[in-house]
């Protein structure tokens, strides 16, 4: 369909240039219609854009919601290391998502727009309760210190942001030994009986 190629080609428009940057000209071109036929679709650029941010966030939120489901069988510690790996599997798969993550961050503008800030709040508000919950049973488990466990939530939500941010930042042997770093000091500050622990591998 014309709309769904409009926005993916849109999609890598903004991660290149922004929303100020971005041209429906050279969209359109891309697209293979005319400029004005975009408006067919979208009524303006920051429509379009709003668009795009609104199908990134729901992208996100399908993963690690399929990622939860996959992983529920696993023990509450495998389940946080699958989660903080996750982060890199997702935008690995993804790249032109992550530079326009980074970029609508950094431009703020639009993305502050509290109808666009509404999914994204939903979105951390489901992995924060999927968090904590975990951290709850693991501690009821036996196999988790005592903490505060919005506290703890809160605190590995951050990890996660913090891992996003790094993957542009770092090359890949450097990230995945800051995320094996981060990860062994978790599970030893976490653990009542700290042993070994997984490791993450990038193989792409």
């Amino acid at each position: 369909m014309t709309r769904d190629r409009i926005l993916l080609i849109a999609t890598r428009h903004f991660a290149n240039a922004g929303l100020s940057g971005a041209s429906l000209r050279e969209i359109a071109s891309e697209v293979g219609i005319k400029a004005p036929s975009i408006y067919t679709h979208f009524a303006s650029k920051e429509e379009l854009f709003a668009e795009v941010y609104t199908a990134a966030v729901a992208e996100h939120r399908r993963f690690f919601v399929d990622l939860l489901q996959r992983t529920a069988q696993l023990t509450p510690m495998e389940r946080l290391f699958q989660l903080l790996v996750g982060v890199p599997t997702f935008y690995t798969d993804r790249p032109e998502l992550i530079d326009f993550h980074l970029r609508a961050v950094a431009d703020g503008g639009p993305v502050w727009d509290p109808k666009l800030r509404t999914p994204f709040r939903a979105e951390e508000s489901d992995l924060l309760t999927n968090i904590r919950d975990t951290y709850v049973e693991g501690r009821n488990r036996g196999s988790f210190v005592d903490l505060n466990p919005d506290t703890f939530a809160s605190h590995f939500l951050c990890l996660m942001d913090g891992l996003f941010l790094q993957l542009k930042h770092y090359p890949p042997d450097l990230y995945d030994e800051r995320l094996n770093s981060t990860w062994s000091f978790v599970t030893s500050a976490l653990s009542v009986n700290s042993g070994p622990t997984e490791r993450y591998h990038d193989d792409n």
